[in-house]
């Protein structure tokens, strides 16, 4: 096994199966924000460079949590409820992160409860969304 399987905790799925997730996880969270600045009237085309203030912490709280709780390991590809239950104990985790450091005076942004329930609550389907169709394609591969 090598050192990266090991921290990953995915002994049995290659590793471009578990590149594939990520790359799914990081791009529904990078969705998620990009909707909620669009319908927030921000002009993404002009101003990307918010969506990816906005995004950053959250990214990095997904990763963070996500790593630590095995969410790329051999559980988060078994599929059905135990992907799920996994994904939105990584999630849940996550986003506090995320909310957190958004709370800090060295990010921009705050985090009223009422965003911290809209990004948890629609960080939690897209995530288990996306993540139970792509361990779905991603694991018939494997």
């Amino acid at each position: 096994m090598t050192g990266l399987a090991r921290v990953l905790d995915a002994e049995s799925v290659p590793l471009p199966a578990v590149g594939g997730l990520a790359a799914v996880d990081v791009l529904a969270i990078l969705v998620l924000v990009l909707v909620g600045e669009i319908r927030h009237g921000v002009d993404v085309v002009g101003n990307p460079g918010q969506v990816l203030a906005t995004a950053a912490p959250f990214l990095l709280g997904w990763v963070l949590v996500a790593t630590l709780v095995g969410a790329y390991g051999d559980r988060a590809f078994a599929g059905g409820v135990d992907t799920l239950k996994l994904t939105a104990g990584a999630w849940i985790g996550g986003a506090g992160v995320g909310l957190t450091l958004r709370g800090t005076e060295y990010l921009a942004g705050n985090a009223p409860l009422s965003f911290a329930l809209v990004m948890t609550g629609f960080g939690l389907l897209a995530l288990c969304s996306v993540r139970l169709l792509a361990v779905t394609r991603l694991g018939a591969r494997a």
